[in-house]
């Protein structure tokens, strides 16, 4: 009992220490409220209105005209319509087109709005609920190892069932209620809803456990003011980013779509980190934007589906890359690999970095660049004379990761 109570208090002595001597405020270097002296990331950041135009790759085909959700697997985009579609899953090549279509047998289109991925299944959100009165919401789950099969243009799902925890009114409140949802993904042996709140413009995160139960609650985590309605969210797992896709009526039915950045969050709070808003573009431009996907940790894919109006707007495939937002710092989550693979480190003029590094920046040790994307070929050799003495990383961005050199007095 009494080491059990010097191993407490050891513990919180030191937690103690690691506060007191630990700086909290923002750390990204993008931000207008940088504070170079934090040392710890406590989701302060405050960013400058940023616009970003996607590259337009082409329009989708007229038989996606309600596509809704997306992801990329096995080097294809898959999707799927929404409300009242088909029971298919469609594989895209990176253009748009059309490569199989594969039925869900066992399935029905009620209102699937969004796609997941694991590791060994493909999971689809028929949970749409403009209405707010649904209560048959599930959430379909198919085998990557059936898809892979070729020959399969028909395979099966299991279906999950779910409700909100917390939904209790479930009439009279058309578009005007928190429990539509468009948006999820899977972390942690878990997946992660991201609610279309049309009353409060928030969008609140629900978790439900893919193991366990016939009937799930989905239990609310936190929530966060978007501003807009969720429409996707895609989650890049190995480098802890997170983007949320929306729109927002500006009046008239005029909607413009925006990207929320979320990164550098403690582990499974993804509201507690850095959040930026990116602005790109309005319907005339974009359509209405429905699904999103990391290509890799900076780029991506964006899909649109039809606007049929007063006039009528195609649906569409964009193309992201994002790299000027998340190279320029150095975050928490960045994994900082072993140092002695850059040498000599310490070093005066020359370091020789690993082998296979094509394209890198090096940081101070705020997380300012300094030198940013130099790619080089065949050298692995970098001057660094003009360096200032003092700690610096290098960040080597193929590979997503940093390592840490000390530059000497030449």
């Amino acid at each position: 009992m009494f080491y059990k109570q010097i191993t407490t208090f050891l513990v919180l002595i030191l937690s103690f220490n690691f506060l007191v001597s630990s700086q909290i405020g923002c750390t990204d270097p993008q931000a207008s409220n940088f504070d170079p002296s934090a040392s710890v990331n406590d989701g302060s950041c405050v960013y400058g209105a940023t616009n970003y135009s996607p590259n337009l790759i082409g329009d989708l085909p007229s038989n996606l005209n309600e596509n809704s959700g997306l992801i990329y697997w096995d080097n294809k985009l898959v999707t799927f319509n929404d409300s009242g579609g088909a029971n298919k899953i469609y594989l895209l090549d990176s253009l748009g087109n059309i490569l199989q279509a594969i039925t869900i047998s066992n399935s029905i289109n009620v209102d699937w709005e969004a796609i997941a991925q694991s590791s060994d299944s493909i999971f689809i959100g028929d949970f749409g609920n403009n209405s707010g009165s649904r209560q048959n919401l599930c959430i379909y789950s198919i085998s990557k190892n059936d898809l892979l099969n070729t020959s399969n243009d028909t395979v099966i799902a299991n279906k999950l069932e779910f409700e909100y925890v917390d939904q209790t009114v479930f009439s009279n409140q058309y578009e005007n209620h928190n429990y539509d949802c468009e948006a999820f993904f899977f972390d942690n042996d878990s997946l992660h809803l991201f609610t279309k709140n049309w009353e409060n413009l928030y969008t609140s995160h629900y978790v439900i456990p893919t193991s366990g139960s016939s009937i799930y609650s989905a239990a609310i985590r936190d929530s966060f003011f978007v501003d807009g309605l969720i429409t996707d969210v895609t989650l890049d797992s190995i480098n802890d980013k997170i983007l949320l896709l929306g729109y927002k009526n500006n009046g008239s039915n005029f909607y413009t779509s925006f990207i929320y950045l979320l990164f550098d969050y403690s582990s499974g709070n993804y509201f507690s980190g850095n959040k930026r808003r990116i602005e790109i573009g309005s319907m005339l431009e974009v359509s209405q934007t429905e699904g999103i996907t990391w290509l890799d940790s900076l780029t991506g894919f964006i899909s649109s589906e039809e606007i049929s109006s007063i006039i009528t707007i195609a649906p569409k495939l964009f193309s992201f890359d994002f790299s000027s937002y998340l190279t320029n710092s150095l975050s928490q989550t960045d994994l900082l690999s072993n140092s002695h693979r850059v040498f000599p480190n310490p070093v005066c003029e020359n370091l020789f970095t690993p082998k296979g590094m094509k394209r890198y920046s090096i940081l101070n040790h705020t997380g300012k660049v300094i030198i940013e994307n130099i790619n080089y070929i065949s050298n692995p050799t970098i001057d660094v004379k003009f360096l200032q003495p003092g700690n610096y990383f290098i960040k080597d961005h193929l590979n997503n990761q940093v390592y840490k050199f000390v530059k000497l007095n030449n």
